[in-house]
């Protein structure tokens, strides 16, 4: 039986990520060192071919796309955005840190919706909808291999409605870069909406057993001293 394999990547790094800022709906750019840091990614290591490419429509993510893939032309999926942080957009932890809502939020772990933002069963709902939606469309098509570029909490709860091994939401936690690849197969799908969880990409990065992109990226580079 044919099986369809599709690599979810996460976007590189803003600003935002690197000042550990709440950057869900705000639409911002890759940082000058994110976009340095994709392009070693990308000449270090291998990224896979794909005949299809989807993206969330927010910058970072396009971006990513084409540095990693230049030339292709993504179809853009506005439900694979990431989730609305409301109040805390584009806030600190260390800024918000004397809110007693923030700290409610916190402790809730998701049971909570932040000030005029999105609740985690609305953004789960459609992001895991969205990219059931790509499943369908490749299914149909017969497109056996496809690069989705979207956000962190966007792929975690990806993986964690549908993918096996089955693990917690948090376990699926990736670097800037980096992803997943997963393996569909019609009958899994059609019968129980499930996908196995194949492998982290690249798919030659060092495994640091880590999940940001600055350990990858050290130690390629100590491998490039080393050789």
């Amino acid at each position: 039986m044919k099986a369809y394999h599709i690599y979810l990547i996460r976007h590189g790094m803003t600003q935002g990520n690197d000042e550990g800022r709440y950057i869900g709906s705000t639409d911002q750019p890759l940082s000058a060192r994110g976009e340095q840091n994709l392009k070693k990614l990308a000449a270090a290591c291998r990224y896979p071919d794909a005949e299809a490419f989807y993206t969330s429509p927010l910058q970072r993510c396009t971006r990513t796309l084409e540095i990693l893939y230049p030339g292709m032309s993504p179809r853009v999926v506005p439900d694979l955005r990431e989730c609305d942080f409301g109040d805390y957009e584009n806030k600190s932890m260390e800024e918000l840190k004397g809110d007693p809502g923030y700290q409610q939020w916190v402790a809730a772990k998701g049971g909570v919706t932040p000030p005029n933002g999105e609740s985690v069963d609305a953004f789960q709902k459609r992001c895991c909808t969205a990219f059931a939606g790509i499943v369908d469309e490749l299914l149909r098509a017969g497109t056996t291999r496809a690069v989705v570029c979207a956000h962190g909490g966007t792929i975690m709860f990806i993986l964690a409605a549908f993918g096996y091994p089955k693990y917690p939401f948090y376990r699926w936690m990736t670097g800037n870069g980096l992803g997943y690849e997963i393996i569909v197969t019609p009958q899994l799908w059609m019968s129980a909406q499930a996908f196995d969880v194949a492998a982290p990409i690249p798919e030659d990065a060092p495994d640091t057993g880590l999940a940001g992109l600055q350990d990858v990226l050290d130690a390629l580079e100590q491998d490039g001293e080393n050789g």
